[in-house]
């Protein structure tokens, strides 16, 4: 059952996820044509309705000459740019976990807010939740919801060492990108 979902935001429209792939063909807009050249390893194209319709148009916005020239990419220096895979990323080493630098930044005194969409079945707010109280810091303050122009956006709870813990309301894998409020 949970492959029939959109996992970063459950509530959202299940759509394929835009990376690197083949195309059906098609690039409606002569612009992209034009200006991005010809491109080897175009995203799967994505009904507009879906929510990760912006990453899919994110492939041609980078591979546009105007968009390498405005970010001082000289000619030559990078082929076509292709969003990456989670196993793709060339990295070493692996944090199995991060608790124990929080600890350490919170009992410095340096003030942390975790917060997290409470419509993400990728990482639920729970197990973030989970990992917050492993700190085990005493509550200074307990659940109380916060708001944003007069209605709750989410809950959040206050412990010792400046560590705070939101939920957004609405919020998907990636909080702000939808509920950017």
């Amino acid at each position: 059952m949970y492959d029939e979902i959109y996992r970063p935001h459950i509530l959202f429209k299940k759509c394929v996820y835009a990376s690197s792939g083949t195309n059906d063909g098609s690039i409606e807009r002569k612009i992209l044509k034009e200006e991005a050249g010809v491109l080897k390893h175009p995203p799967p194209r994505l009904p507009m309705d879906c929510h990760n319709y912006g990453t899919y148009l994110s492939y041609f916005w980078a591979n546009n000459n105007i968009t390498r020239d405005a970010l001082g990419i000289k000619k030559g220096s990078k082929d076509e740019w292709v969003r990456c895979h989670e196993g793709d990323l060339p990295y070493s080493f692996d944090i199995k976990s991060t608790i124990k630098y929080h600890r350490n930044m919170t009992l410095k005194g340096y003030p942390a807010l975790v917060y997290s969409g409470d419509h993400d079945s990728a990482v639920p707010f729970l197990g973030t939740q989970s990992w917050v109280r492993s700190l085990n810091f005493p509550i200074v303050d307990e659940w109380r919801a916060w708001h944003l122009d007069g209605q709750s956006a989410g809950f959040t709870i206050t412990y010792t060492n400046n560590l705070t813990f939101a939920t957004v309301k609405g919020g998907g894998h990636t909080a702000p990108e939808f509920q950017p409020e």
